[in-house]
């Protein structure tokens, strides 16, 4: 056979436009959902903005008006001197939540930690909780800096008496790794990659809340659920959700912080040193400048306002949930909790110490 067949899950469309394909129809959410959905979003940029890393082309040099305000002083030859230090990734990371509510761990995009290109935050974390036999637990953890240790998570097969995380890692059947993380909601800062969608989807993740476009990723998610949510291939991909649909205000922000930096950046370098100039519409770059660190400071300042009081829909919990469910007003205590275990930890992922 020379002709290949068109393959089953793309039949429907295959004569259709490309923006059938990548289209989704927005998720229509109760207020409780939203409001959920934007605790934990909120409590991902805290943590961005705890850790932030500004210092792309290195602590010293010219960014010019773009990091105005993250500079520190100036070297004696006039060269400014930048907070941050080392520059260790790209300011993207991702949170995973459990169906019943509970934060399971987070991580960042450490692509100059490990001199490569696919250390993305999303494919770190679902890595890191195949992995993981020491979870967090708000009532109990252990030591404080990078040596603060959590309880272990136990996912919903625990619950269902199916083999534990620990038991899993010695070699049982994929269909068990094949749902073990499919009550599981990642929340990423920017839009998912071709490479941390399809590990998403092998990890059945079930959704991803994304607070940030990616045009540079021509909507590979909403594509892969698209093809994947009725071809019976015994996965799914995971269900993206933007920030516009959670009601978020930072994630329209982002975005037009982000045009207009790729609008002016070619005219207005980010970067002059080492005898060229970093003028690329980049948007890991956008991400180091004044103007998204001010965003996400306005988001972690919202996320430590969060009281008993602002929460809205305090009993809410989601359907389908199990009886041990967190409410919301649960789940303001736990990312409070969480936070606070970051905060201690401080760095830029629990699995290592950068």
């Amino acid at each position: 056979m020379t002709q290949r067949p068109t393959p089953r899950a793309l039949e429907q469309f295959w004569s259709k436009s490309v923006e059938d394909l990548a289209t989704l129809v927005p998720s229509t959410m109760r207020p409780g959902e939203s409001e959920r959905h934007r605790m934990y979003s909120l409590l991902l940029m805290a943590i961005v903005r705890l850790q932030w890393n500004g210092n792309k082309y290195g602590d010293t040099g010219d960014y010019g008006r773009w990091r105005m305000e993250q500079r520190l002083m100036s070297t004696p030859s006039r060269e400014a001197i930048y907070r941050s230090g080392t520059y260790l990734g790209h300011n993207i990371a991702a949170l995973a939540v459990n169906g019943d509510g509970h934060v399971i761990d987070y991580d960042f995009n450490h692509n100059n930690v490990f001199d490569s290109s696919v250390e993305h935050a999303e494919s770190r974390l679902i890595r890191r909780i195949f992995s993981l036999d020491q979870l967090y637990e708000p009532s109990e953890f252990f030591g404080r800096g990078p040596n603060a240790r959590r309880r272990r998570f136990a996912t919903r097969a625990d619950d269902e008496g199916k083999e534990s995380q620990r038991e899993a890692s010695k070699g049982v059947s994929t269909t068990q790794f094949a749902t073990l993380l499919n009550d599981v909601t990642v929340y990423t800062s920017l839009e998912s990659c071709a490479q941390c969608s399809g590990i998403m989807t092998l990890a059945s993740v079930k959704a991803v809340v994304y607070l940030q476009w990616d045009q540079g990723q021509f909507l590979i998610g909403n594509i892969m659920y698209q093809v994947t949510r009725g071809a019976e291939l015994g996965f799914v991909s995971p269900l993206p959700i933007s920030g516009a649909e959670i009601e978020l205000p930072y994630f329209s922000e982002l975005n037009k912080g982000n045009d207009e930096f790729s609008q002016e950046v070619g005219k207005d370098p980010f970067f002059k040193g080492g005898g060229s100039n970093r003028n690329k519409p980049s948007i890991t770059s956008f991400l180091c400048t004044d103007v998204a660190l001010a965003i996400y400071q306005r988001a972690a300042d919202e996320f430590k306002e969060l009281t008993e009081v602002t929460v809205t829909c305090p009993e809410y919990t989601p359907d389908g949930a199990t009886q041990g469910a967190l409410s919301n007003a649960e789940v303001r205590s736990e990312v409070r909790d969480f936070w606070e275990y970051a905060r201690a930890i401080n760095n830029r992922g629990t699995a290592h110490r950068v």
